[in-house]
């Protein structure tokens, strides 16, 4: 695994992690979510942000011929 899908694996679980310690202690207007459908409502910026960024992360790419 290289080191960029182990950071990237990393983020995710932190941010799952987080989420779920945020909605026991404080309810569901401290989640990520919460969050994300808010900023979307307010700022529809973040959210195209958000999508572009995981587009480019998550999105097909093709596979290198040329490996090392």
């Amino acid at each position: 695994m290289t080191r960029t899908a182990m950071v990237t694996t990393g983020l995710i679980i932190t941010l799952g992690i987080y989420d779920l310690i945020a909605i026991n202690h404080g309810g569901l207007p401290l989640s990520v979510s919460k969050f994300l459908q808010n900023s979307a409502l307010e700022a529809p910026f973040v959210s195209f942000a958000i999508g572009f960024v995981c587009g480019h992360i998550f999105g097909y790419m093709k596979p290198d011929d040329n490996k090392t």
